[in-house]
């Protein structure tokens, strides 16, 4: 292995006390990319210090935005296709270097390096401390980071070979019992507030926590350590309770504010049968905006007189008749609301009760979610319009599509995971339907919102949803959850499609993440 075309990579903040020794290991590489984020110790001044004699130390900032993410833009600064990813408080072993001379790579690789993990300075080998061996060594074109806020990993292509070596690093875990605490809070924070889709209980909280110091203790053989084998134990046990117990508190007591928009043009008998449906709603978005592409006075009439009772607040959003342009409202719509989630149906759907509520147990950020539609066929809608008013929700028929089941929801939604890696293998994700989906406004915000280059029907959710994945987001499915019931009418008119299939293409051919021109 030649060094001369390896780059090291390592995140810092407050690392002062182990810093050092972690760069005097890494001399050998052609470069160092140091990226520290809001230390309060002396980490930046020993490195700059350590810069005046190793200039191919390289020191960028950046805020907190997630370990995974972190370790990304780390990534991005490496001149060199393979790095070693390592952290301040770890120290690579001269027998490692010795061991990576030898090896011969194709950018499959990935390399496995043992770490012996220190509590005090002494190398623990139990409380699922050891073995531990961890992916290092890759080529960053080949892989890279999750966008995990915590418990971030790389991701592993199919033909990926993972090749364990047989010395690696040596790691300054803890160095007393305030180090294990301070990890475990910010660690269980982050994974509550990363997890929020899962479920929790206090009851689960306990089980899993007391299992976790059963096994780290008794059958990982802490009890062979003494006091220290038990304290690491027992944190280990009080981070697991307490990532159970802050997400069922989070989720118990969620304060995300969410915006319901509903699309709508010159079909206020179907908006009211919609907006009925809302009342119903046994969770209530923060805010209900009527996104209208240009509907006439009798729409406007609709709405002022729901407004008047309405159990949240109702406001219309209109922009002028211009031909179909729905991408646009979309975006005037989202850009009017301060909510932090958003979710999107079309003024033709009538919400199961626990509508809100489904798409916010599995809200995510970075993560669009694809929501459940039941078509209703032309007779049973007609038969709901004529009749309207308050119980046209006993007029629903029962459809399996409508079963509403935790277990099959969180099935499909684990499994449904979609990322842009898709499009090497395909051009178009099937299902995707811009009337019942729901992302973070702050993941809308980065990519533009809505491309409004498209005119007409056709590919603007698909689009969208490409340029979603393409800034690293994911595209999960809500199946038996987030159900909504589609009011039968003819298909829109098709005559822009073939243009606007055009600037799908474009996003996909350039891997686009925003639609804008620049000037």
């Amino acid at each position: 292995m030649d060094f001369s075309k390896f780059s090291a990579v390592l995140i810092v903040k407050n690392g002062g006390a182990t810093l050092l020794e972690c760069l005097n290991s890494l001399k050998s590489f052609d470069e160092i990319i140091l990226l520290e984020n809001g230390s309060s110790d002396d980490t930046l001044e020993i490195a700059y210090k350590f810069k005046e004699n190793f200039p191919n130390l390289r020191i960028e900032q950046s805020e907190f935005i997630g370990f995974g993410a972190l370790k990304n833009l780390a990534l991005s600064y490496a001149r060199n296709e393979w790095v070693f990813n390592i952290d301040a408080d770890e120290v690579l072993e001269s027998l490692c270097l010795e061991e990576l001379a030898t090896l011969k790579l194709d950018k499959e690789h990935i390399l496995a390096l043992p770490r012996k993990n220190l509590y005090k300075k002494e190398w623990i080998k139990a409380c699922g401390w050891y073995p531990d061996f961890v992916l290092r060594i890759f080529n960053k074109n080949f892989t890279h980071f999750n966008d995990n806020a915590v418990h971030e990993s790389l991701i592993l292509p199919k033909e990926t070979k993972i090749i364990k070596l047989k010395s690696g690093i040596k790691h300054y875990a803890y160095d007393n019992i305030y180090g294990l605490l301070d990890k475990m809070q910010l660690y269980s924070n982050l994974w509550a507030q990363q997890n929020l889709h899962k479920k929790s209980s206090m009851s689960k909280s306990i089980v899993r926590g007391a299992w976790k110091f059963i096994r780290d203790y008794f059958f990982k053989k802490g009890f062979l350590y003494g006091y220290k084998g038990f304290i690491i134990s027992f944190c280990n046990a009080l981070g697991v309770f307490f990532k159970y117990a802050k997400l069922y508190e989070l989720k118990k007591y969620k304060i995300t504010s969410c915006a319901l928009i509903i699309t709508t043009y010159n079909q206020k008998e179907r908006l009211a049968l919609v907006l009925d449906s809302v009342k119903r709603l046994e969770l209530l978005p923060d805010e209900v905006l009527i996104a209208d592409d240009g509907s006439k006075e009798d729409t406007t009439e609709l709405i002022k007189t729901y407004q008047k009772n309405f159990p949240c607040p109702l406001k219309h959003i209109w922009q002028e008749d211009k031909g179909f342009r729905l991408s646009e409202i979309r975006n005037k719509a989202v850009n009017s609301t301060h909510c932090e989630y958003i979710i999107i149906i079309d003024g033709d759907m009538i919400l199961e009760p626990h509508f809100i509520k489904d798409h916010l147990d599995f809200a995510r950020h970075k993560v669009f979610l694809q929501g459940s539609r039941v078509i209703l066929d032309e007779v049973k809608s007609q038969e709901i319009l004529k009749k309207g008013g308050a119980q046209n929700e006993l007029l629903l028929p029962f459809n399996f599509k409508a079963l509403r089941n935790s277990i099959l929801a969180n099935f499909i939604y684990k499994r449904s995971k979609t990322t842009s890696e898709i499009f090497k293998q395909k051009e178009l994700i099937r299902g995707i339907r811009g009337c019942n989906m729901s992302f973070y406004k702050a993941d809308f915000d980065a990519i533009e919102g809505f491309n409004e280059n498209f005119i007409g029907w056709g590919r603007e959710d698909s689009e969208f949803v490409a340029r979603f994945l393409f800034k690293g987001g994911e595209f999960r499915r809500l199946k038996f959850s987030g159900i909504a019931y589609h009011i039968y009418h003819k298909e829109n008119a098709k005559d822009k499609f073939d243009s606007n299939h055009k600037i799908y293409l474009d996003t996909l051919e350039h891997k686009k993440t925003r639609w804008k021109i620049k000037s």
